[in-house]
């Protein structure tokens, strides 16, 4: 059975930028090492749906290129043209790209457009929660909305918004 993973991750950013919750309890070694053994886990059979993050993006784009597996067979990045200015350059090098307009001048908005399009691009055999910020609680309400008999994992070891949810 091919697999296909949901993945919602993010490395907390320090006060002042969010809530010291997220970045008090954040295991930026633990977040790493679970998006590698999601990624190898998954390749090369299986499909990674997330958001980009400006920390996870190169991540997965680094290892799924080390892994030697083809990208844009198993690579889904979805990202709100609300950000394009501050996009990594390794976006771009995603063949599966989906960039969703933005809701002008709503930040909001734009974010919720764009998690209700990945989120409901297709049916997932799970969803991988990992680190993260408000936007992880945020993805993991809505795909348990959209996709309410699939298993949602929360990895507690990895702290932040990921521990919350656990």
């Amino acid at each position: 059975m091919k697999v296909s993973i949901f993945l919602s991750a993010s490395v907390p950013l320090p006060p002042p930028h969010r809530h010291e919750k997220y970045f008090r309890t954040a295991d930026q070694i633990a977040i790493r090492d679970s998006i590698r053994a999601l990624v190898s886990a998954v390749l090369p059979e299986g499909t990674i749906v997330f958001g980009g993050h400006p920390a996870i993006t190169p991540m997965v784009r680094l290892m799924i290129l080390n892994s030697g597996a083809a990208v844009g067979e198993h690579i889904f990045l979805f990202q709100s043209r609300f950000f394009e200015k501050q996009f990594p350059p390794e976006v771009r090098d995603f063949e599966n790209l989906t960039v969703v307009d933005a809701v002008e001048g709503n930040l909001g908005a734009s974010l919720a457009l764009m998690r209700e399009r990945m989120i409901g691009s297709r049916e997932f055999t799970a969803g991988i929660f990992v680190g993260g910020m408000e936007g992880v609680e945020e993805e993991y309400a809505l795909f348990r909305k959209m996709h309410p008999t699939k298993p949602a994992f929360a990895i507690a070891s990895t702290g932040a918004a990921a521990l919350m949810l656990y």
